[in-house]
């Protein structure tokens, strides 16, 4: 795993706003103790869970995430959780999850992993390089897919002799792997279709460099052409629309804790968002860099 300073991420996510969806018109937040105060206030139907940042950061489960989770399902409130780690199908996702200690299906998961066949089924022909930790679904999917993950990491040659690329995760990089991707789009800029859409994820105490971080990147110096899945571009909002079509968008709640993929995406998506100070922006002024960055939430609280 590759790791970033939270100004070169923050930096990366500004640049992006000609690739990013639409940004939703200013409002001013409302501070609030956190998410079952808002709740209780009536008017939410479904409750958006963030992953990285809002349940966890890559180990324990925070508490503060337990407890919202028990006070919804007291409640009888739905909930989701909609997330942009699709190093395994949402079924993996859940199965992380409920070792964490949370009680979660997997019908109640959702990412931009589960949008891939319809992409990979319209992408221009040729052969496309999987740059993914697990790829076994994939490649029994798409017979004109190439595993590039873990268990042979690629070379130079590898890199240069496929048409467009598949990055789903960037797990198992290591510098050397982003240097190959770097140049071998250098001489030959190819598509590359992204199911991860992050810049940067709170891991631990550090903060990791994601796909988003190297597709901007590239996409920046016009050596691919990318066509992003999951937050917070609109298509996994839309899986959560048919997941729960009685729900209204104004009656959905998005828990996360990043501007640039919560705050836009859900507000994006007609919902109401509460952006949580403990993940990627934990350390930061929150309401100073929600106003540099123009993304601005419903509410903001310390902890879920």
């Amino acid at each position: 795993m590759l790791y970033t300073p939270f100004q070169t991420a923050w930096n990366i996510y500004l640049e992006a706003h000609p690739r990013m969806p639409a940004f939703p018109p200013p409002m001013t937040p409302e501070r609030v103790s956190g998410l079952l105060e808002v709740v209780d206030r009536g008017g939410v139907d479904l409750v958006l869970f963030d992953s990285y940042g809002v349940l966890h950061v890559g180990g324990d489960a925070l508490p503060e995430g337990l407890a919202a989770f028990k006070g919804l399902r007291e409640r009888g409130v739905p909930l989701c959780v909609v997330t942009n780690d699709v190093t395994r199908g949402p079924d993996g996702v859940c199965q992380g999850l409920n070792a964490k200690g949370y009680d979660i299906e997997p019908e109640e998961v959702v990412s931009g992993r589960s949008l891939l066949p319809a992409i990979m089924d319209a992408r221009p022909a040729g052969t496309w390089g999987v740059l993914a930790t697990h790829d076994e679904d994939i490649a029994a999917r798409f017979a004109d897919c190439v595993p590039m993950g873990r268990e042979r990491a690629p070379t130079a040659s590898d890199l240069d002799a496929v048409d467009g690329f598949l990055f789903v995760d960037n797990n198992y990089w290591t510098e050397t792997t982003a240097a190959l991707l770097d140049a071998s789009l250098t001489i030959k800029p190819r598509p590359m279709v992204v199911c991860n859409p992050d810049v940067a994820c709170p891991y631990g105490e550090r903060i990791s460099a994601e796909p988003g971080f190297y597709a901007h990147t590239l996409a920046a110096r016009g050596l691919t052409d990318v066509t992003f899945l999951g937050k917070p571009f609109r298509g996994v909002y839309d899986l959560v629309g048919q997941r729960f079509p009685a729900v209204r968008r104004e009656r959905m709640l998005m828990v996360g804790d990043s501007p640039h993929t919560d705050v836009l995406g859900g507000r994006g998506a007609g919902m109401r968002v509460m952006l949580v100070e403990y993940g990627f922006l934990r350390g930061q002024d929150t309401l100073a860099r929600c106003r540099e960055a123009g993304l601005l939430p419903n509410f903001i609280a310390a902890t879920p």
